[in-house]
């Protein structure tokens, strides 16, 4: 971890070398691009292989860059359609071990390792991201929650606002805290490009023929993060903000240092994709000619301050000069006390997926050459942030799914991964570290223990590492759970496996004696799925055994926590007691013949008499913020989380907070928020009326005179522009509602009107309404 640069003392020494690092590298002239010329055919995208990583800068490093581009711009090696990365999740596991206080706090794979979520509490605040219900003016932001658990009571004490709103809503917050005590709230924000917040994979995601015409080349996004103080939560301020280059992946913070994946596809105009004119790839290469490194680079900005993220970056070692690649993945390190960054490392390679411990950040591939193995990079985590330590590799793939199936635990990394070569098979791998070489000691299935793991063509669901077990969930019709004992590093075993119909999605170990699971039924016949299930499952001694089950609605029912776990709450309620709580939106049919919406709301269920033998699962009821009428549907259109403190019970529900004792959830107190934060100040016009004449008959349809009525209202509208059907708009009734009569006159032409045109009021504007009318000639002419 070389490059980069604390903020604030650089400021003075970026401005007077032009926002450059401090690598002579960037000011370089350009590498020449061949004599002759660069020969396109030879030129190939690295692909992902088992090859360790070397650091490119320099020459070589632009050399790589630009093949990138040449690549990009002449479609050599790559395949033109989007990358299948979409169904990346990056969705949160196990609670976090942060703070005091007996409430529920952020579901996280790895306790330590903090994970940004659209809420965050210290205890005394909850800081709930405030979505606009309307796009029409609406200003994202944030509602100060201050909560009394012991009554229970709760009261919106501030909001913020977020005045930029292409930046969209702060849903992935962190808190910054003084001792207990919040004092900032850090929020992540994105403007969105072309480039989805995904790994690059092996190919590029905006090369779609039909995408073509709309993005000529890659448009990237940018990262805000912005840190708001909250000492006074009545008055929020923002004081610092700092901004990247790239898609936000994910994040991940460890103590005072809050991590950003990122990814960034160089491009610059005039670059052009070949198709068509055969100049396209000369005046490609005169441009590539004369750009510098650093204008190819993604760029962080803090104040006044510019400069490159990274002016080297890592590749694999059997990268030669005809290599390029079109994306690279920054690993960039915040200092949150200081709000500053302290530098960022970077990735030009194909890679699906990460997670991180509190020693290691893990970047996965999927290697497609010959058999399917899966390439895995170890970044260790030192005060100046990642530094590349070791690879390795395992058969088979983990799906995009690191989080959950790549595990860190001693000396040890664990992988559950999934072969394809030959129907679907499913291994864990364990690899140490040895030199700069992840190899692997142990697998299971083995020699010694052949028994599968998973039934022919199950593939698997679910995957959770605790301690000295895994825990694994196949599923194609009935859901086999597996128990593996890793006590042994050298010897890892299957201890015992329990099926029962449906699946689960998630899996929580409570203690060494119990796991709750969250997932769906199914019918044991056909494998269709049904409603909501959650179970509590007995492991001691190592032989799972169902204890308790519920299920909720039918088979449309959903739940965020399903997909995204940071939706899920648990908090210990005395001994050998835990409760548990996530939003859900029940289906059912109610006696009629078709499933239908219900109500949503927070299930809450009690999980007792974990310390003992005699474990037991209890519905506590739901407490409901929406129910179903003839004319309201489920409008999912904010944020929805729980949060669990002493015996209080607070839910967020579309900017809504609710409130309740625990086990009281029929009795809520609520609503409180919800009410627009802030309003954009541009004016809205409640009408845009489109005057026009007979078809290829023009006339002067400007010269018009175009009036609405509302009882003793009357405005003359405004002729604006023609559009491109040769219309002419005419606005007016600037934020102003009502019930409007539209008359359109012109000499020698019949006189139009429309009656009942309605301007509604939203929260922040006037909704507007479009209507045409048509001018026809004067039967008198």
């Amino acid at each position: 971890m070389r490059a980069l640069l604390i903020m604030v003392a650089m400021t003075a020494g970026l401005a007077a070398c032009g926002g450059s690092s401090s690598n002579t590298s960037d000011n370089a002239g350009p590498v020449d691009p061949g004599a002759p010329e660069v020969n396109y055919a030879a030129l190939k995208p690295i692909e992902p292989t088992e090859a360790g990583l070397t650091r490119l800068e320099g020459e070589a490093f632009e050399r790589f860059v630009k093949n990138g581009l040449r690549l990009q711009t002449s479609g050599y090696g790559y395949t033109h359609y989007p990358s299948n990365n979409d169904d990346l999740d990056f969705s949160a596991g196990a609670p976090e071990a942060d703070g005091g206080g007996n409430y529920s706090q952020t579901n996280v794979h790895i306790a330590g390792v903090d994970e940004a979520d659209s809420v965050k509490y210290d205890g005394r605040h909850w800081f709930v991201a405030y979505e606009p219900s309307s796009y029409n003016g609406e200003l994202p932001g944030l509602q100060l929650v201050a909560t009394d658990p012991a009554v229970p009571d709760a009261s919106v004490v501030g909001t913020f606002s977020f005045e930029a709103q292409q930046w969209g809503s702060a849903t992935a917050i962190y808190l910054q805290k003084d001792g207990e005590v919040a004092s900032h709230v850090v929020a992540l924000r994105s403007q969105w490009g072309s480039i989805e917040g995904v790994m690059p994979g092996a190919v590029p995601s905006f090369v779609s023929n039909d995408s073509l015409e709309i993005w000529p080349g890659p448009v990237n996004s940018q990262v805000r993060v912005e840190f708001i103080d909250v000492n006074t939560p009545s008055s929020p301020s923002l004081t610092n903000t700092i901004s990247l280059d790239g898609s936000l992946i994910d994040s991940r913070r460890i103590g005072n240092t809050l991590y950003l994946i990122t990814r960034y596809d160089p491009w610059f105009f005039p670059l052009e994709i070949e198709r068509s004119s055969s100049d396209s790839r000369t005046a490609n290469e005169a441009a590539l000619a004369d750009a510098k490194l650093a204008d190819l680079l993604p760029k962080y900005r803090q104040g006044s301050a510019e400069a490159p993220l990274s002016v080297a970056c890592y590749t694999q070692e059997d990268t030669q000069d005809i290599h390029g690649f079109h994306s690279m993945v920054n690993i960039t390190a915040i200092d949150l006390s200081g709000q500053s960054i302290v530098s960022s490392e970077c990735l030009s390679t194909g890679v699906d997926s990460l997670t991180m411990s509190q020693n290691a950040l893990y970047l996965t591939g999927t290697l497609w050459q010959e058999n399917e193995k899966t390439v895995i990079h170890k970044f260790s985590l030192e005060e100046s942030g990642v530094a590349y330590a070791a690879t390795g590799s395992v058969p088979g793939s983990i799906r995009w799914d690191a989080p959950y199936r790549v595990n860190e635990h001693g000396e040890d990394l664990r992988v559950v991964s999934t072969d394809h070569t030959d129907g679907i098979s499913h291994h864990l791998y364990i690899l140490r570290q040895s030199g700069n070489v992840l190899a692997p000691v142990a697998q299971l299935p083995n020699a010694e223990r052949p028994a599968p793991i998973g039934k022919p063509d199950e593939d698997i669901f679910a995957v959770r590492f605790d301690g000295d077990r895994a825990y694994v969930v196949t599923f194609r019709r009935v859901d086999p759970l597996y128990v593996l004992d890793l006590s042994d590093s050298l010897d890892p075993k299957i201890t015992g496996e329990l099926e029962v119909p449906g699946f689960a999605t998630y899996i929580h170990p409570i203690n060494e004696n119990y796991l709750f699971t969250l997932g769906q039924d199914a019918d044991g016949e056909t494998g269709w799925t049904q409603g909501i299930k959650t179970q509590l499952v007995k492991v001691s001694g190592g032989t799972p055994q169902l204890v308790g089950e519920m299920l909720i609605g039918d088979r449309y029912s959903h739940s965020e926590a399903l997909y995204d776990l940071r939706a899920l709450n648990l908090l210990e309620a005395g001994e050998g007691a835990v409760r548990v709580s996530f939003p859900v939106s029940v289906y059912g049919t109610a006696g009629g013949e078709y499933s239908e919406w219900q109500y949503s709301g927070l299930q809450m269920l009690e999980l007792n008499g974990l310390d003992s033998e005699q474990g037991t699962m209890q519905d506590k009821g739901v407490l409901i913020a929406e129910a179903a009428t003839h004319s309201h549907h489920d409008y999912n259109g904010g944020v929805r989380r729980g949060l669990l403190h002493d015996n209080a019970v607070y839910y967020a529900h579309d900017n809504q907070i609710w409130f309740s004792q625990w086990g009281a959830a029929d009795a809520p107190q609520g609503p409180i928020g919800g009410d627009p934060i802030a309003c954009t100040e541009q004016i809205v016009y409640g009408l845009e009326v489109y005057v026009s004449g007979q078809f290829m008959q023009p006339i002067d349809n400007c010269d018009a005179q175009v009036v609405a009525v509302d009882g003793d209202y009357s405005e003359t509208l405004t002729a604006d522009y023609r559009d491109s059907l040769g219309s002419c708009v005419f606005y007016g009734a600037a934020e102003r509602a009502g019930s409007y009569t539209i008359t359109a006159s012109l000499d020698g032409y019949e006189t139009q009107v429309s009656e009942g045109v309605v301007v509604s009021q939203d929260v922040c504007h006037v909704q507007p309404r479009s209507l045409m009318l048509q001018l026809w000639p004067s039967a008198e002419l």
